[in-house]
Order: C-alpha cells, then structure tokens, then sequence
C-alpha cells in the first residue's frame, strides 16, 4: 500500500492506498461535490455536506445496482434464447 495526500474541501487527508491515482481521482471528484453543495447550501457545515454527498453517492449506488440486476437478467434471457437457438441448428 502507499500512502497518499489528498485535498478534500480544504483539508488535507493522509490516506493509504493500493491505486493513488483512483484515490486522488475520488477525492477530487468528491472535492467537487462538496463545492458544489456549498453553492446551493452556504448554511451548511462541513458535516452536513458530506452527508448530503453521501446521501447521493448511495442514491447513485442504488440505481446502478438495480440497474446492474437488470442487466444480468437481459444478459441471461439472451443466452438462453442463443442456446437454444443453437441447439436446433
């Protein structure tokens, strides 16, 4: 593991990791998150923001894994329709 600074709404946070460059890429992204909230939120501390971003990014989560089950099914139905469409050539 390597151990990786990244900045993250003004603070800097010591991290270790097994990609720095995926690390520093989140961090950065979730830097932008949190400025773009406090734009829409000024009144909002540090705490309730990562809240709000953590609230989304499971929201997000959510959807692509059903999404992602979906997926699966369709993936299924079409092998078994070329399964069975091979097995009467």
């Amino acid at each position: 593991m390597t151990s990786v600074e990244v900045g993250i709404f003004g603070r800097i946070f010591r991290l270790r990791t097994n990609d720095p460059a995926l690390t520093m890429s989140i961090a950065a992204q979730l830097d932008q998150q949190l400025h773009e909230l406090k734009e829409r939120y000024e009144i909002l501390d540090f705490s309730k923001l990562l809240l709000l971003v953590a609230l989304q990014q499971q929201e997000s989560l959510s959807g692509l894994q059903a999404e992602n089950t979906d997926l699966r099914k369709d993936l299924e139905r079409m092998n078994q329709m070329i399964s069975k469409i091979i097995g009467e050539i």
